[in-house]
Order: structure tokens, then sequence, then C-alpha cells
């Protein structure tokens, strides 16, 4: 009988101890790696095009929030929260990557690094190639929230992305780039936050090329170097 409870207790202590570690366990945050993801087929680049270099810059960070390094939080049923943070970068620097990730597996040739860039004419390095990429982030965010059966990731990307022609330091085209997306789930996962975030994020750069204007204005601006070349 003694046997009995002293082993009672004891397990009671493990489930204990295990409950405690548990909630230690908890991260204090997650880290998201932000990646390109095709999303639909997109002709590349023609050997003519290769030729030339693209700069893709930092984006500046322009959301509203206090906390840049967040890019999203997990809301759970008790009303705590876990902040998301981008994994290996700061956001507009992984933004950048992203997008030269697209520029590059569409066969263009780009700039090896991701130079800082305000948007200003006069900070433009004629050093950078042919054609500067770069612009402001105004929302980047996933967020994970429960109720009693399910969890909901909401995603919202709002990019203004500019292009400039580096040798002659001019503007030559702006837009703004959005994509938002819920999905529902009956369980959390880091790695659906991970995978809705760069969902999001692919599709709103792959407007890019969603008419013809950024593919005539490429095409304008090399046929214009290569004439500068021949002579």
């Amino acid at each position: 009988m003694h046997l009995a409870k002293s082993s009672l207790v004891t397990l009671r202590c493990i489930i204990g101890l295990s409950a405690f570690l548990c909630v230690g366990c908890q991260p204090s945050y997650y880290r998201l790696t932000m990646a390109y993801i095709p999303q639909k087929t997109i002709p590349g680049a023609d050997a003519n095009l290769q030729r030339f270099v693209i700069a893709v810059a930092t984006f500046n960070d322009q959301r509203s929030t206090t906390d840049r390094s967040m890019i999203g939080k997990r809301i759970k049923s008790d009303g705590s929260e876990i902040k998301a943070c981008s994994q290996l970068m700061l956001p507009g620097q992984a933004v950048a990557a992203v997008m030269r990730d697209f520029f590059y597996r569409h066969g263009y040739t780009v700039y090896g690094g991701m130079p800082d860039w305000d948007l200003d004419v006069r900070s433009i390095d004629s050093r950078w190639g042919t054609l500067v990429v770069g612009g402001d982030i105004e929302e980047l965010s996933v967020t994970c929230t429960h109720d009693l059966l399910t969890v909901q990731y909401d995603t919202t990307v709002r990019l203004r992305v500019v292009f400039a022609d580096a040798q002659r330091k001019s503007i030559l085209y702006s837009r703004t780039l959005e994509s938002s997306a819920s999905y529902k789930h009956v369980r959390f996962q880091q790695e659906r936050m991970e995978q809705e975030l760069n969902a999001a994020l692919s599709t709103a750069i792959e407007k890019l090329f969603e008419d013809d204007k950024v593919s005539r204005l490429i095409d304008e601006l090399t046929a214009v170097r290569s004439e500068s070349i021949r002579r």
C-alpha cells in the first residue's frame, strides 16, 4: 500500500513537471523564412534581356507598426500573443531578396547586392546596372487566430514598387502591388504561417507582369541601351 501511494505521488510529480516544462517550451516568437514560391507561370527573359542587369534595392519599411521586425502574430484562445519575425534578415531586406529571386528565376540578370535606396533619383548609383527596382512596404503580415474548433490564418501584403533607369537616374514607373488571403485549419502550424505569407507575397510580386506595362518598360529600356552599345 505504501509503495502504491509512493508510486502515485511520483506519477503526479512527473505529470506536473511535464506540464511545467511544456509551458516553458512555448516559443517567445516564431521565425519565418520569406521566399518566392511560384503561384503561376510567367514567361522568362529572352537572351537579349539577359545582357542587362537589374538591381533590386532593399525595401523601405513604411508600416505603421512600432516593431519593424514583426511580420505576424499568433493570437491564442486565451488572448495571449506570440509574434512572428523574419528568420534571416529584416523585412525590407527579405522582401528585396524575394523579388530578386523572382527576377532571377525568370531569366533576368540580377545585381549581386541589395543596395539601400530611398527612392530619390539622386541616390541612384550607376554601377547598380541598367534598371533599379525598389519601393516601400506598406503592409506585410500574417495573423493566426484561434476559436474553439478552428485556426484561421489571415495574410495581407501591400508593396509600392518603383522602377528607375540607373544610368539616366530617372523614375520610369511606379505601382502598388496587393494580395490578401484567409485560410482555415483544425490546428496551428508554424509552417502554415510561413506558407500563407509566402503565397501572398509571391502573388503580389507576380502582379508585376499581370499586364504588359513592366515587360514593355524593360524592353524599351534595354533597346535604348542596345542602340547605345552599337554606336
